[in-house]
């Protein structure tokens, strides 16, 4: 059992490894490498005629409701899009302008079964009523979010936008495995010029071909050691189970020997055991592991690659068995018939004292007994250590996860809700313009007096934005962030050159550039260099401001998606001649969020240009993310604990069956129960104690290394010791212990002392 437990868990570890990138190559290969946006149908119908053209995925965010103070995402695709987004279905996409696909449990919310072919009332944010057929379920899980996709037809989309409306098309290549960026992108363009695509619609998407030339090799080492250090692990428990058997066979080895088997005959019994255990252990681990592997990644099994782990691992578990019966085997022939005769499992190198009266105690009888046996003794104890190192490793890294704190970096550095204009804020697709719901003044003095009203809601901050266009240095982008004065200090902390002081941008008309988005998406600029911004005016013209480049910044913490350039929001309001406030975050007494979160829903309830998040959701959303992984690899470390506990049971029973003529002896001659069971908890808390040491003290030292190296990918982890993990760990161990003393003390209980004395003869 304990091989092949060995062998599943250490097939599935490396499976696992292999699998993860592999499910991100694969999932690579369906997404698109050219996207061409907002263009006409007709160019998009010419794209299906192109011989090097694959695939087309059609695309169109229609818009944004409010449905049951969640976010629902009303977007047209057709199935090759879908399947490039890994978003399975099932049933049919919606064809007629009142059919739909939804997710499972967005039916849910609005108390629904997955029946297709029902009819479902949706309430949208107006306060009206919309009937819908539902055709398909699609098969994507964001609703614990507070966020839902929902898929409508193109008919539905052309009543609400009209005939002439613009859309997305995903392209996938033929020979896109083949081809580089440099030749994608060439290929884009002379289509584009073909069928008279403007050059800034064309997309090239680099993560595609970043990812399919991308390296994982530290990944797989990663795992590798995972797994290597699990094998040793459970190695420990098979020596000692191996060296136990030997053990209690010596005088039936030493019987044998007397008839004439040689020591190279015993050698070659007790290996065929090891060889035959494994050839049965080996193979079914193998096949468990290979089925929990592939139901662990579904989407990155490949039959080569499992072959290969399947042969692999079961060549190092076969080595690992070998290497672990190799010292038992030696013991096993080395015995000769006289030895056997009087062998006892406890009989070792005894030092001679010069003490010639010694106080026996059930102490320093615990103390010698372990002594006498000292290889197996260190074994298990570095078998439990080892168990113990691991799960306080892992839990340290997951206890260090602030989830909280990512939450606040990321979406609230002040409040706990922001109430945003509902506008398709994404790089790729813009349809629902910012511009145009900050022209209708949502934001005004009204909307902020209700808020604040509200009892709990303590104060709020707007955060300004805008989907205007820049350019620099030849490249182009959207969307510039807009400081308050007040936020001067945070970019003063991440300033790397020039200034961000609030007055002296305004006086000489200047721009920071957010260095770390702009080397994300190749922007390139330097101090004393003009940026120049088109922003959209309420009449619908386009005014273009040029600005300097006069500080330069690292990042810093603002509500709302990274961008490449900030400027006073007070420039960014001169330009447009509105209020260009995108966001207004709520800080609330923490004590009333129910009662907050009710009264906002209520206030933007009916208006569908506004949207809600919670803090609660992103910091579900986040945690999420690490438990995940890093719950897995703690399973891991709870299975090799349980290896060490094997190891420990095995040990303690084995010990208490070679001295049970040697307890009934020291029971003879006046040991009582009490003191009995004394000798047998000290041996126990000696094991428990040096385990806990060593796990204290390499459990922390490599939980704060791997504290500082999760760090430097993800800057939300903070080192804590998981002090309820350790107590659990310990109150096991005692546990155990308290079942194996009761487990021999009742066992001596069955037999007389003089059954004892005469168990070994």
């Amino acid at each position: 059992m304990t091989i092949a437990l060995a062998s599943a868990l250490l097939s599935t570890i490396v499976l696992y490894g292999f699998g993860v990138p592999q499910e991100t190559q694969n999932l690579n290969k369906k997404t698109a490498q050219i996207v061409y946006h907002a263009i006409s149908e007709q160019q998009g119908q010419e794209l299906y005629k192109q011989e090097e053209i694959a695939w087309v995925g059609e695309f169109f965010n229609a818009f944004s409701e409010q449905v049951n103070h969640s976010t629902v995402n009303f977007t047209y695709a057709n199935a090759d899009m879908l399947k490039s987004q890994s978003m399975p279905y099932s049933g049919d996409l919606p064809t007629a302008e009142d059919e739909i696909v939804v997710q499972e449990s967005f039916l849910d919310s609005l108390g629904y079964s997955n029946e297709l072919g029902q009819t479902i009332q949706i309430p949208f944010s107006d306060g009206t009523t919309h009937d819908f057929k539902l055709t398909g379920i699609l098969n994507v899980k964001t609703g614990d979010i507070g966020r839902y996709t929902a898929i409508i037809s193109k008919e539905l989309t052309e009543q609400q936008y009209g005939n002439n409306i613009v859309m997305d098309y995903y392209i996938g290549l033929k020979n896109a495995p083949n081809m580089s960026e440099e030749e994608a992108t060439s290929y884009a363009n002379t289509l584009a010029q073909q069928l008279k695509i403007p050059d800034d619609n064309v997309i090239v998407r680099s993560t595609y071909f970043n990812l399919k030339d991308e390296n994982r090799g530290s990944d797989m080492l990663f795992y590798f050691l995972i797994g290597f250090i699990t094998f040793v692990g459970s190695g420990i428990v098979i020596y000692s189970i191996f060296y136990i058997s030997v053990a209690s066979s010596i005088r039936n080895y030493g019987q044998l020997r007397t008839i004439g088997t040689t020591k190279r005959q015993i050698k070659k019994m007790v290996y065929r055991e090891g060889k035959s255990l494994a050839a049965i252990a080996i193979p079914i681990g193998l096949v468990i592991g290979n089925v929990i592997g592939y139901f662990l990644v579904p989407a990155g099994w490949y039959w080569l690659t499992t072959l290969c782990v399947t042969v692999g691992v079961g060549l190092f578990a076969f080595i690992i068995v070998m290497i672990s019966i190799r010292t038992p085997v030696k013991k096993a022939a080395a015995v000769s018939p006289m030895e056997a005769l009087r062998y006892s499992d406890y009989k070792g190198t005894i030092k001679e004292s010069s003490v010639l009266h010694r106080k026996i105690t059930p102490a320093s009888l615990a103390k010698m007994n372990l002594s006498r046996q000292k290889a197996k003794s260190i074994l298990t104890i570095l078998s439990l250590s080892l168990g113990g190192v691991l799960v306080v490793l892992i839990s340290t890294i997951l206890v260090s996860y602030d989830g909280v704190s990512e939450a606040r970096g990321r979406d609230f550095p002040v409040g706990e809700f922001n109430i945003k204009l509902n506008a398709n804020q994404s790089f790729d697709t813009a349809h629902i313009s910012l511009t145009k719901l900050q022209q209708e003044n949502l934001y005004n003095d009204d909307f902020e007096k209700a808020i604040e009203s509200i009892d709990g809601a303590t104060e709020t901050v707007r955060w300004y934005y805008t989907d205007a266009e820049y350019s620099v240095n030849g490249n182009s982008g959207k969307w510039i962030q807009g400081f308050r004065r007040d936020e001067q200090q945070n970019l003063e902390k991440e300033r790397i050159a020039g200034t961000i002081d609030y007055d002296e941008l305004i006086a000489g008309n200047g721009i920071v550039l957010l260095q770390e988005r702009a080397d994300l998406y190749d922007i390139e600029a330097a101090l004393g260099d003009t940026v120049e911004v088109n922003y959209e005016t309420e009449s619908g013209q386009i005014y273009t401001k040029a600005y300097t480049v006069m500080g330069i910044v690292n990042e810093y913490a603002y509500s709302g998606f990274p961008k490449c350039f900030a400027l006073p929001e007070q420039l960014m309001n001169e330009a447009t001649g509105i209020d260009c406030t995108g966001t207004i975050s709520v800080i609330t007494d923490t004590d009333k969020f129910d009662t907050v979160e009710t009264a906002l829903n209520q206030l933007i309830d009916g208006n569908g240009d506004l949207v809600m998040d919670t803090i609660a959701e992103s910091i579900t959303y986040y945690s999420r993310n690490q438990q995940l992984p890093f719950g897995a690899l703690l399973i891991v470390a709870i299975i090799v604990v349980c290896f060490s506990l094997i190891n420990l049971v095995n040990t303690t029973i084995t010990n208490f069956l070679s001295r049970r003529q040697e307890i009934g002896m020291l029971q003879a001659i006046g040991l009582s129960k009490k003191q009995l069971i004394k000798m047998l908890y000290y041996e126990g808390l000696i094991y428990s104690v040096f385990a806990t040491l060593v796990t204290l003290i390499l459990g922390t030292g490599f939980g704060f290394l791997s504290v500082q190296v999760v760090k430097t990918i993800n800057p939300y982890f903070y080192y804590s010791f998981p002090w309820p993990v350790v107590l659990i760990y310990l109150a096991i161990l005692l546990i155990v212990q308290f079942i194996l003393i009761s487990y021999t003390t009742g066992s001596l209980k069955k037999q007389s002392l003089v059954e004892q004395i005469r168990a070994m003869e």
